[in-house]
């Protein structure tokens, strides 16, 4: 008998993918998505109103009804349909959690689009931002982490790629780290709400990187080696990180970054672009395609990394 994974991921042909729908559904447990949806629904009523009008046009009846057409649409199909919407929260997230227990068990999870959301925000849970960010950017990081992951598993060795990625998310967070610092107290020094937006910039790339690693330890059962950190392990390193966004941003007198530099990694340039795409990444707002994609292109090393 086959087990309940491989029905999932291998259905009878002409059957519909159950499992896929469940994961569809299970996003409307993040207000994002529901906020999406909804302006979907509200899009299609628009549609449907002016539909109708063309309809009575056509029958006759002329523009007279609108009013009453309008009515309708919105009190009938609209807002019952929102409401509807607004209250699948609940329900959402107790099938994104029984889907994600389903999927573990899938040893090929990571190779199916439909299941890399409910996995990664599964594993979100194993990377908590500082206390200064903001619910974005978790969402931000988890966004970020499923586009990555995406784009590395059309790459020949996707397990190198996350790895590398890994290491030019810590030498860009390094980077930012040691910004904050200027930031803090030294000669950049800056008002403070540039310095909370500098240290949630920061919290949310060093999440990222956490929720990557965590990935990568689920994926592949052990977590990553770092060369840029030189024997340090990441998630202590990225616990430095962590702390010291709070440190920086909620003491006025906050302490100097003072964890040793990184020995390798990208060129400066590279790091900037890193830098430059992740902050305009998160000042864009959601959904913002473009602007996560141009952060993709930048974190991804070349075709054949090292």
């Amino acid at each position: 008998m086959e087990p309940e994974w491989w029905a999932c991921s291998h259905p009878a042909p002409g059957r519909v993918r159950t499992i896929d729908l469940r994961v569809a559904f299970s996003a409307l447990a993040e207000a994002s998505a529901r906020r999406s949806a909804s302006r979907w629904l509200l899009g299609l009523c628009a549609l449907g109103f002016l539909a109708s009008l063309v309809a009575l046009a056509g029958l006759g009846y002329g523009l007279d009804r609108w009013v009453f057409v309008l009515l309708v649409w919105v009190a009938l199909v609209f807002l019952p349909l929102r409401i509807v919407l607004e209250a699948s929260q609940t329900l959402a997230a107790g099938t994104q959690r029984a889907v994600a227990a389903r999927i573990v068990a899938d040893p090929a999870r990571y190779d199916r689009a439909a299941a890399l959301p409910v996995i990664v925000r599964a594993l979100a849970v194993q990377a908590a931002l500082p206390r200064i960010c903001k619910p974005q950017h978790r969402r931000s990081a988890i966004e970020a982490a499923i586009a990555i992951i995406t784009r590395a598993n059309a790459r020949p060795a996707p397990q190198v790629v996350l790895r590398a990625v890994i290491g030019r998310l810590v030498a860009a967070a390094a980077r930012e780290a040691s910004a904050l610092s200027a930031a803090v107290a030294g000669a950049a020094a800056v008002d403070i709400q540039a310095r909370w937006e500098r240290a949630r910039a920061l919290g949310a790339l060093g999440g990222l990187a956490a929720l990557l690693g965590a990935v990568y330890a689920d994926r592949w059962g052990d977590p990553p080696s770092v060369e840029e950190l030189d024997g340090r392990g990441l998630a202590e390193y990225l616990g430095a990180v962590m702390d010291y966004c709070d440190e920086a941003a909620l003491k006025v007198d906050a302490l100097p970054w003072t964890e040793p530099p990184v020995t390798v990694g990208p060129d400066a340039a590279a790091i900037g672009a890193i830098r430059a795409t992740w902050s305009a990444f998160l000042a864009a707002g959601w959904p913002a395609p473009r602007a996560l994609a141009a952060f993709v292109d930048a974190v991804l090393p070349g075709p054949e990394p090292a």
